[in-house]
């Protein structure tokens, strides 16, 4: 796996582990995706969750609101301003 980083987070990184403040980059790095993957697992179970109450509360309403996020999701379509 290759990865990219701004030149002067790049230099940062490499000064603080030959200053011994982090044990290296490798691990620095992987520690920070570990730390983002979980914040977006947690985030993920608190919609799971949300969609769930949401959709026995009122499941009219919740197809409802499934298929308005279906027709005017442009994710990956090539419009102006839509997000990819």
């Amino acid at each position: 796996m290759t990865i990219s980083l701004d030149a002067d987070r790049a230099a940062a990184l490499q000064q603080a582990a030959r200053d011994g403040r982090i044990e290296s980059v490798s691990a620095y790095i992987g520690a920070a995706v570990e730390e983002r993957m979980g914040r977006e697992e947690r985030a993920q179970r608190i919609i799971d969750g949300w969609a769930q109450t949401a959709e026995q509360d009122d499941p009219q309403a919740w197809q409802e609101a499934l298929d308005w996020a279906r027709q005017t999701d442009q994710r990956g379509q090539d419009v102006a301003g839509a997000a990819a």
